[in-house]
């Protein structure tokens, strides 16, 4: 997908990377047509072999994503609510469960719906720049808390929701919830840097892992292992498994089924 409001492209020096950018000026604000741009692309995945990962970023240098679109907000009937709510819903599902992992590249505001589809990406690197907020209850809405407590303690949570501040991506980075905070200059270098070393592991292994990881996650403790214990048993099965120990044994690098 090379036009709309979301533009998708794998860059020839990185041939397994999809980069997926917004691109609604002035501040990348989500239409309904940008929410199904993106759930189309996400989904997508589970047929595209060639990438092994994505990293999600903004166009221009006002925000990575400013939340909804507020003059949609201002004229919204229930139909319109209903419309935005499923397509929302679905395009963080399509994030957080994408056949490979997602890297969100926050280059500056990741405000509402910008923030918690960071939140579902399996890393965040934010530009000395970002900031990240959850400003609903300024604007008339009510929602995304239920998103950001994956990755912040609950009095944080609430204080964002509750006051609708920004806070910076090294705040974050102390919770846990950001991977690296970088120079705004080196916020792509570094995204490619992650999604490169990604890219080097089995393509098998690597969306069977974060199938399972996905599925574990909202189970209790003992379900969730079992969950991971068989899936380790399929992945036995795969030629890359074995491959992968054969190469730790003979200190090489692996031949994944798909070079060979």
């Amino acid at each position: 997908m090379t036009d709309g409001q979301v533009r998708s492209e794998i860059p020839p020096d990185h041939p397994h990377i999809l980069v997926v950018t917004v691109d609604r000026p002035p501040v990348n604000a989500m239409s309904l047509d940008t929410y199904r741009q993106l759930w189309e692309t996400f989904e997508g995945l589970r047929n595209r072999p060639e990438v092994h990962c994505a990293i999600l970023t903004g166009a221009g240098e006002k925000a990575f994503i400013a939340g909804s679109d507020v003059k949609v907000l201002a004229e919204r009937t229930p139909d319109i609510t209903a419309a935005r709510g499923y397509a929302s819903r679905r395009t963080y599902e399509a994030i957080r469960q994408a056949a490979v992992p997602v890297i969100a590249a926050v280059n500056k505001a990741a405000l509402g719906a910008g923030f918690i589809m960071a939140s579902v990406c399996d890393f965040i690197i934010a530009s000395e720049r970002a900031v990240f907020g959850l400003p609903e209850i300024n604007v008339g809405a009510l929602g995304g808390a239920r998103h950001i407590l994956r990755i912040v303690p609950e009095k944080v949570m609430r204080a964002l929701v509750l006051t609708g501040d920004r806070v910076d991506g090294n705040f974050l980075q102390s919770l846990g919830a950001v991977y690296r905070v970088v120079g705004h200059e080196k916020l792509m270098a570094t995204a490619f840097e992650l999604a490169d070393s990604l890219s080097k592991k089995s393509p098998a292994l690597l969306r069977m892992r974060k199938e399972g990881m996905n599925l574990a996650e909202e189970l209790p403790v003992s379900e969730g292992y079992r969950v991971e214990q068989l899936y380790t048993a399929l992945a036995g099965s795969l030629p890359d498994a074995k491959e992968a120990a054969r190469a730790v044994v003979e200190k090489r690098d692996p031949i994944w089924t798909k070079s060979r």
